[in-house]
């Protein structure tokens, strides 16, 4: 399973700005990779001081308000929160693709006859952000390349991955939005109103729609009792995981 890295677990920088003006159910989610040489890092301690590295380069060398990308995945299954989701990509080069549609990029590159191993952790981590920005974001369930934007190769060997349906998330529940809900303070996200709108259809009664206040703590330590999870009163993993079963 994909794992899920906050932005302040890796250390970014606050952006200038957060435009959230966008219709991503117009689109869906585009793949790019890093490109160049072989980019990937063997060891994955190293992974966050790369996405930092992106970070700094779009913000310092072309100005812009914040790493261009939604998500970030690595070949060892984590995915880097970016802008993250309800939030304008500068990643797809048009305004149309930046309008309609989110970015993920892998932390790969390499040539046609040299390129970074395509790790199934990888794969899991590209399915697990197409399907969180599903769920969570709003996204269309279009699945597409850098190139079918512009004239790119980007995002290279992973071209193939998404013509033939790799990156189309498969069966099961939703994906875990990558955020703990809790109480206090009360957790506002997209995914609580997801969550919330699983256990109406489960029978239990909750209150406010998106914000997970104490109404919504209580049902989840019942919930998490009756179930036999360890029970704190948190949709973690597990619990979001129990909810859509």
């Amino acid at each position: 399973m994909a794992v899920f890295v906050p932005r302040p677990a890796w250390g970014a920088r606050a952006p200038n700005n957060r435009p959230t003006a966008i219709t991503p159910g117009n689109g869906g989610t585009t793949v790019h990779h890093v490109g160049g040489t072989r980019t990937a890092r063997a060891d994955h301690g190293e992974c966050a001081a790369q996405v930092r590295g992106i970070q700094r380069h779009h913000m310092d060398g072309n100005g812009w308000a914040d790493i261009a990308y939604t998500y970030l995945v690595c070949v060892h299954g984590h995915v880097f929160e970016g802008r993250g989701p309800w939030v304008r990509t500068a990643a797809n080069g048009t305004d149309a693709g930046n309008q309609n549609w989110y970015a993920v990029c892998a932390l790969t590159g390499g040539s046609s006859s040299d390129y970074d191993p395509v790790t199934d952790q990888l794969l899991d981590a590209f399915r697990w952000s197409v399907a969180n920005l599903r769920d969570i974001g709003g996204a269309g369930g279009g699945i597409n390349r850098h190139s079918d934007h512009l004239p790119t190769s980007c995002p290279g060997r992973l071209s193939s991955y998404v013509l033939d349906g790799s990156m189309e998330p498969g069966a099961g529940p939703p994906a875990w939005p990558g955020v703990y809900f809790s109480h206090p303070p009360a957790t506002e996200h997209p995914g609580v109103r997801l969550w919330q709108r699983r256990m109406r259809e489960r029978g239990w009664s909750l209150g406010t729609d998106g914000r997970y206040d104490a109404r919504s703590k209580e049902v989840c330590e019942r919930f998490q009792a009756r179930h036999g999870l360890m029970v704190d009163g948190v949709v973690g993993p597990k619990t979001w995981e129990i909810a859509f079963r």
